[in-house]
């Protein structure tokens, strides 16, 4: 079938000519045109006819003409004569010119160098291409001899010019097909989505802790980057099965959705055939795995604990907090008044040294310094300017406690022997060991490498008991890998046979998935510690359930199999008969008027973010549980609570979670949607049809202003009372102990607003008794001014009795007054419920509690400026959603056609950049460098500066 081109087409002719669909064939025995077969001179031109025969030593033949009359005499009128020379419909064959080829003289001849071969490339459909009998261009720019010509031409030296270069080369990959390499290149950036996120998610709270190592603390920032990195194995190894399955469900939908899988089925390509390359991922991501928790984990393990010890070593004081009782080096109780701003200085200092149960040792001091000592791997607390107290115990022995596992060592000191030194330098050595074993004594397996782990499963073969947590350990080292070829074996056929909704099917389909395998290989791993099934069942049958799974949906989506729901269909349709008719199909919505059109686009920008948020949300909850399950697994199994106090569990905890991660959810949502908008061209629409930016982006800010003001109430109204419930789920319905106002605690310490510190053996809120009882109090220089110490005090609604005790008072000079007593009264600022008033951690109050709190530390004269710090952090927290909102708006629309990758790597930088900025600032503020205020809000106000420049300076 014949059709025109214009004179540039594929075939070369004129505008007006009709040139066939195929190409012609040569005709046989058809030689070339001459003009083709003919070299040129070296200047490009054609060489006369006549030369060309003098040097061919032929002789040409007569042109045949025929005379007209009035033609000039002796002057044939030929057709060549009437037509132009080299014009296609010329019979003489020498002057059929080459459709590629340009005239002598014409404008395209005299474009410089490399124009022809700039002109007449070879692509299908460029000018390359000549009719039949008509050589390439090629023949006539840069001609390519047959490989004896080449090879004769390469022995010569001849051809350099004519050589391809290896930039000019074609890249070819013989082992990876054109349909794996697109499958595979779909799946890389929905898995580095993927793996961005997730990895982030696990990151993210150990940011600030980091930080305020850097900048409070003092410690070197490459000895804490150091413990970053020592820290992501064991991320990755959970994040890149979870990425892959999140990207085989995204890609497959995606493909889905637009209707290739069908392409590729009416194609000839089968479903087993588009599967192959995601196995190859599979094994790759498998590999990768096997890596990480076979080799590099339990080597980042100890290098981990190593680099603990290091920065202890450059910061020991890293690990005091201030006002605080420390329980940091077991036995030994530290109290430091003021740390100072160089975290050198330790001033105010109060140890109890409990590491002799039977002597009572108290030690006060004006100042301090922690030293290290390397080689011994001890830390030594160096006292400057203080008193050692020193008595034997009176052992408080008090009747049997609900509520705790009682066994007290210690108590008040007996009125008998008394020993008060003073002293200028007092060093205490403290050891450095205890913190680092009991940091992972729950757990000491995961810290062994492979072959050590094989070689204590084999020392523990008699005790069947202890060699359990051991195999445990082994399998899971083993599962953890294979999890990813089960993952993409159950997600692709999921995500092929969803053509709708792909993107939310996926991550649907990615949550339950997720959820569903780590609930069941927890419940099995339950099961194998405590002996009730091998460890190798309990930790590979959640791998072999799911992809038998996985392998019967690939059966059944290959084959094409749909089960019959004809039954199913007609009782719905029967229910959907019985329901009553809805609101749509009243008659008063059908007499109601046109409605309003002019919030439909806000309508729809806010569907469309909500269903992002609603994405976000679900992943943040799907990846928390997962996180917490794994934390909260061995008291789980060992307390063996019900499934539904596990429920509650998270329930009360969930909200709390997504609250603090509620802004990187708004900001993800907000690129997502203005990246769909940009990619399928809705935002040009908009703005072709008069609507701004700026009317565009209204809907969603008053979005992220909304979710700010809900986010605040939240915060005030629902957020302490849920910390509240979980923590008594945590406690009573879990642990089975009695509420914390009502639970018996051991060595308790308690600091009050005038300087006095109470120490209590052991404390019954049920009968309001307290037993070993003692009652310090300090000067402002913390030298001890007196002690009363008791065996049992009980509180009456007329004030404390105590019973078998002493005072002393103790006087400048060092002389101790002692007064035993064996019954007294006494009347003390504090009640009972001092001692039993839980006192909550400041991220657990509300603005007004944590605002009364500040105001009774400094009504007593304490330094409260890291309570400021968190009073004005919980009003400027809020609105981070809002900001996050405004900065993510202009980012987005730099570079509309980055796809989903691009979109996380820009949130996790934007987030990662302001949770920076914040915590420096925090961390400046408790270093008495900033006001509280300003480091409250110094990161709002610097991202909604570059948020508020960036959105007014972009194209609306």
């Amino acid at each position: 079938m014949a059709h025109r081109r214009r004179a540039a087409s594929r075939w070369g002719g004129h505008r007006d000519r009709a040139w066939p669909a195929t190409p012609p064939r040569r005709a046989a025995g058809h030689r070339p045109a001459r003009c083709c077969r003919r070299p040129r001179r070296s200047d490009g031109r054609r060489r006369p006819r006549a030369a060309r025969a003098a040097s061919a030593g032929t002789a040409r033949s007569p042109t045949r003409h025929r005379t007209r009359p009035g033609d000039p005499a002796g002057i044939p009128t030929t057709r060549r004569h009437r037509r132009r020379r080299g014009s296609p419909r010329s019979r003489r064959p020498g002057a059929h010119r080459c459709r590629g080829r340009p005239r002598r003289g014409s404008r395209r001849d005299r474009r410089g160098p490399g124009a022809r071969t700039r002109a007449h490339g070879s692509a299908p459909g460029g000018r390359a291409h000549r009719p039949s009998g008509c050589a390439s261009p090629r023949a006539w720019t840069s001609r390519r001899p047959s490989r004896g010509g080449r090879r004769r031409r390469a022995a010569s030296g001849a051809g350099t010019a004519s050589r391809r270069v290896w930039y000019n080369s074609r890249v070819k990959w013989p082992a990876v097909r054109v349909l794996d390499r697109y499958l595979i290149t779909e799946l890389l950036s929905p898995f580095g989505f993927g793996l961005a996120l997730f990895t982030f998610f696990l990151i993210i709270d150990r940011i600030y802790h980091l930080t305020e190592l850097v900048v409070t603390k003092g410690v070197p920032f490459h000895l804490v980057l150091q413990l970053l990195v020592f820290m992501m194995p064991s991320f990755l190894a959970h994040t890149l099965p979870m990425a892959l399955l999140v990207a085989v469900l995204l890609a497959g939908g995606r493909l889905a959705g637009d209707l290739e899988i069908i392409a590729f089925k009416a194609a000839g390509v089968s479903v087993l055939r588009l599967f192959r390359p995601i196995v190859l991922a599979a094994l790759v991501v498998t590999a990768a795995t096997a890596m990480l928790t076979l080799v590099l984990n339990p080597i980042a393990n100890e290098e981990f604990q190593r680099q603990l010890f290091r920065i202890l070593q450059t910061r020991a004081v890293s690990g005091i907090q201030e006002r605080v009782f420390n329980a940091t080096f077991g036995d030994v109780i530290i109290y430091v008044e003021d740390v100072s701003a160089s975290q050198v200085a330790l001033r105010g200092l109060l140890v109890s040294d409990e590491r002799d149960p039977k002597i009572s040792r108290i030690i006060t001091a004006r100042e301090g310094r922690l030293l290290t000592d390397e080689p011994n791997r001890r830390i030594t607390l160096r006292l400057i300017n203080g008193a050692v107290n020193e008595a034997d115990i009176l052992p408080a022995a008090p009747p049997r406690l609900p509520g705790v596992d009682q066994n007290p060592t210690g108590g008040a000191a007996a009125s008998s022997r008394y020993r008060y030194t003073n002293f200028a330098i007092y060093d205490m050595s403290l050891s450095f060991a205890t913190p680092l074993r009991s940091a992972r004594a729950d757990k000491p397996e995961k810290d062994l490498r492979l072959g050590a782990l094989l070689t204590r499963i084999k020392e523990l073969a008699p005790d069947r008991y202890g060699r359990v947590p051991y195999e445990v350990e082994l399998h899971k080292r083993f599962a953890f890998p294979v999890a990813a070829l089960v993952f993409a074996l159950v997600a692709f056929p999921l995500a092929v046979r969803s053509h709708r909704g792909g993107r939310s099917i996926a991550m649907a389909g990615s949550l339950v998935i997720l959820v569903s395998y780590y609930m069941v290989m927890t419940s099995l791993e339950g099961f194998a510690l405590r002996q009730r099934v091998p460890p190798w069942v309990a930790i590979w049958a959640p791998n072999i359930v799911f992809a038998v799974i996985g392998a019967t949906l690939l059966v059944v989506t290959a084959r094409e199999w749909r089960p019959r729901v004809t039954f199913a269909w007609r009782t719905l349709e029967w229910l959907r008969g019985r329901l009553p008719r809805g609101a749509a199909d009243s008659p008063a919505r059908i007499g109601r008027g046109p409605t309003n059109s002019t919030h439909i686009l806000d309508r729809y920008l806010i569907r469309e973010f909500l269903t992002f948020a609603g994405i976000g949300l679900a992943v943040a909850a799907a990846l928390y549980v997962i996180v917490d399950l794994g934390d909260t697994l061995n008291r789980f199994l060992r307390i063996k609570p019900p499934l539904t106090y596990i429920l509650e569990h998270f329930l009360y905890r969930l909200p709390a979670a997504l609250h603090q991660g509620l802004p990187v959810i708004m900001l993800v949502a907000t690129i997502f949607l203005f990246l769909s908008l940009s990619r399928f061209h809705e935002l040009t629409a908009m703005k072709a049809a008069g609507i701004s930016l700026y009317r565009v982006s209204a809907p969603v800010l008053l979005m992220g202003l909304s979710v700010a003001v809900s986010a605040m109430l939240f915060q005030e109204l629902f957020l302490p009372r849920l910390k509240e419930l979980g923590e008594e789920v945590d406690r009573v319905k879990i642990r089975g102990q009695l509420p914390r106002h009502l639970q018996s605690r051991q060595r308790l310490w308690v600091r009050s607003a005038d300087s006095r510190f109470y120490r209590v053996e052991l404390l019954s809120p049920q009968t309001n008794d307290l037993y070993g009882v003692t009652i310090l109090e300090v000067d402002r220089q913390f030298r001890l001014l007196n002690r009363l110490d008791a065996r049992q005090a009980h509180w009456t609604d007329s004030g404390w009795e105590l019973r078998d005790g002493a005072f002393r008072e103790i006087e400048p000079a060092g002389t101790v007054q002692t007064v035993p007593f064996t019954f007294t009264a006494l009347e003390l600022s504090e009640d009972i419920e001092e001692f039993t008033r839980i006192h909550k951690d400041f991220e657990s109050m509300s603005y007004w509690e944590l605002r009364e709190y500040v105001a009774r530390l400094e009504a007593a004269g304490f330094q409260a400026k890291k309570y400021l710090v968190a009073l004005y952090s919980k009003l400027s927290f809020p609105l981070v959603n809002l900001v996050m909102v405004l900065v993510a708006i202009p980012f987005a629309l730099q570079s509309p056609r980055g796809g989903r990758l691009f979109g996380v790597g820009l949130a996790i930088a934007i987030m990662a950049g302001y949770l920076v900025v914040h915590y420096v600032a925090l961390a400046f503020a408790r270093a008495d460098l900033l006001p509280p205020f300003v480091a409250a809000w110094t990161a709002n106000v610097i991202f909604f500066g570059i948020g508020t420049s960036l959105f007014l300076r972009a194209r609306t």
